[in-house]
């Protein structure tokens, strides 16, 4: 019964929930009494060693069922010790309500055996005072993010007129202003002597990543070949130290 993960008993084999079987989707739904922050999740288990523990299970997080963030990806060990987990709750170094928490488990200790949750503990902030003005700026994080999405649409399928227009109207950027010089050069240009000079511009204003500053610059050809597969390799680090800061993995 899913409702058996409210209460921490141990020593009853009984109090847990258990899945249909172990083939995925296997899953189970928490709904919170109202928005919160949530920072941390706790599972009791059995008094023994179990073969339906959790060895590996992900959980996700969201103001709706419909769409939600991976929070975690972990695993418990097949012991009776409870184990606490810290759940990602901040996205750009702000925090972001939930209401809805899914747990997905993956993989039992006994891989032919079903999945169990005997005890479930969440914990974080809920006070209205802190979460209101975080599901305000969440709200408005979606809606950038869904904007950015169409731009990067229009952009990779030449819609240049609804491209601009649609930057134009919400002032929103796609990406770093180095990065869009750099997809006019490369992309709409092909002037690969501009990107070398933008990338050297990148480097001597450490722009680049250090593990990226500090790579090899040659891969053992020599010639137009070796300066071409420097270029892409110096574009793919330029890329990545110009992206915006990790987004969260969604599950629909």
């Amino acid at each position: 019964m899913p409702w058996n993960i409210l209460v921490d008993k141990p020593n009853d084999q009984s109090s847990r929930w258990s899945s249909e079987s172990n083939y995925p989707p296997q899953y189970l739904v928490l709904k919170l009494e109202r928005p919160a922050i949530v920072q941390n999740i706790t599972f009791g288990k059995y008094e023994k060693t179990h073969v339906c523990n959790l060895k590996k299970f992900k959980v996700f997080g969201g103001m709706n069922e419909e769409n939600m963030t991976e929070l975690l990806s972990s695993g418990l060990k097949n012991d009776y010790n409870k184990e606490t987990f810290t759940l990602k709750h901040k996205i750009d170094e702000q925090m972001f309500p939930c209401r809805f928490i899914k747990i997905v488990p993956l993989l039992s200790w006994g891989p032919s055996f079903n999945f169990s949750i005997w005890y479930v503990e969440l914990s974080g902030i809920d006070d209205p005072d802190v979460v209101q003005p975080c599901l305000n700026w969440y709200s408005k994080y979606r809606e950038q993010e869904a904007i950015r999405l169409c731009l990067k649409h229009f952009r990779q399928h030449n819609y240049t007129e609804a491209f601009e227009s649609l930057q134009k109207k919400t002032k929103i950027a796609l990406e770093h202003p180095m990065l869009t010089d750099l997809h006019d050069k490369l992309v709409l240009k092909g002037d690969f002597d501009a990107c070398e000079e933008l990338i050297e511009k990148a480097v001597n204003v450490s722009s680049f990543s250090s593990s990226w500053r500090t790579a090899p610059n040659t891969l053992g050809i020599s010639g137009g070949i070796r300066v071409s597969c420097m270029l892409r390799r110096l574009v793919a680090g330029f890329l990545d130290s110009f992206r915006s800061p990790e987004r969260p993995n969604r599950v629909d």
